[in-house]
């Protein structure tokens, strides 16, 4: 993760980097990413990029682990809807609010891309390492009011059932996706199945 040195930067000079890093690593493969690119695209000296991270590797982790953290913020943010939405309907705006923030955002799509096709898988099993648990505790509190709601069984394994939850609808790339198939169509469905082995 970064250094402190680099949380001591104003604003627009962090972001200027962050910016920097998801142009070459949504643009390039990420064995061609050089630090010497990114110092370039984000106008600072090559020496001050090792006042801000250990290397391209810790940048990469720290870029994907933002972005997981803004979307399980967002997840988050939905915890007032619980009593009015049923769960199906709570994770269906959670996947939709997703999308709108990914919707115009081209280098955005294009870095989750070669995340899931060219990331090193030791770099992929840290990230995941690091955000895991924080999605599988924050699934585990929805579940867990639905249970008090008592829209699901009183019995459940919430811990079980956010694993499942979390792995279902998060490795999509893994589904077998047909020609008409629409992806909200399959999340809907993943969501109703997952529903009906909770209630």
């Amino acid at each position: 993760m970064p250094k402190d040195t680099f949380f001591n930067l104003d604003e627009i000079k962090r972001q200027r980097i962050v910016d920097a890093a998801i142009e070459e690593f949504s643009r390039l493969h990420y064995d061609k990413v050089t630090i010497n690119g990114i110092v370039k695209n984000a106008g600072i000296p090559k020496g001050s990029f090792y006042q801000y991270f250990e290397n391209k590797d810790d940048l990469y982790i720290y870029l994907f682990t933002s972005i997981a953290s803004d979307k399980m913020n967002l997840f988050d943010s939905l915890k007032t809807k619980i009593n009015d939405l049923g769960f199906r309907d709570y994770m269906m705006e959670y996947i939709l609010l997703l999308k709108k923030a990914e919707v115009g955002n081209d280098r955005m799509l294009k870095l989750k891309k070669e995340f899931l096709e060219q990331c090193p898988q030791h770099i992929k099993k840290e990230i995941l390492k690091r955000e895991m648990p924080r999605s599988l505790n924050s699934f585990r509190e929805i579940i867990i009011s639905y249970v008090e709601k008592g829209e699901f069984k009183k019995d459940l394994n919430t811990k079980t059932a956010a694993y499942v939850t979390v792995m279902g609808i998060s490795n999509l790339e893994h589904y077998n996706f047909e020609k008409t198939d629409n992806i909200l169509d399959v999340l809907s469905s993943i969501i109703e199945f997952l529903e009906n082995g909770m209630t």
